[in-house]
């Protein structure tokens, strides 16, 4: 594995509407065990909340903020579909700034340079999980 440059430390992202589910000290244990084989480490973490799951606007917020991060790692990639929109843009946007995103449930990674093939891989996420992300916002409602 190549030894990357950045900053070994990620901000963690649990997904809030799943707590019901897998608690958040689970999900915390399994995304750390998902970084750590690339040799990173959770510096911080946060969930999202009532207001701004949809939005996903704390994350807008630390990755409008945040400079000396390698990047994001959340539980899944659903925590991006509760809202219509998909919230792809904040992908891309983090991608821009040179961040790595690390999706622990898909076992995903996506940066600069796989980003338009992880893309793909994305882009019918939504609606083959259309069922599950109806019963987890439903569930949180």
């Amino acid at each position: 594995m190549k030894k990357e440059t950045k900053n070994n430390e990620v901000f963690c992202y649990p997904d809030t509407l799943l707590n019901k589910f897998i608690p958040q000290a689970w999900q915390i244990q399994i995304m750390q065990i998902f970084i750590s084989s690339y040799k990173k480490k959770i510096s911080f973490y946060t969930g999202e909340n009532h207001k701004t799951y949809k939005s996903m606007g704390l994350f807008k917020k630390k990755l409008n903020e945040e400079k000396k991060l390698g990047g994001f790692v959340f539980f899944s990639y659903l925590q991006f579909c509760y809202d219509k929109n998909k919230n792809e843009n904040l992908i891309k946007k983090s991608i821009d700034k040179n961040f790595t995103i690390y999706l622990a449930r898909e076992k995903m990674i996506i940066n600069k340079k796989n980003y338009l093939q992880k893309k793909k891989d994305l882009i019918f996420f939504k609606e083959s999980n259309k069922d599950l992300i109806k019963v987890i916002i439903n569930s949180f409602s």
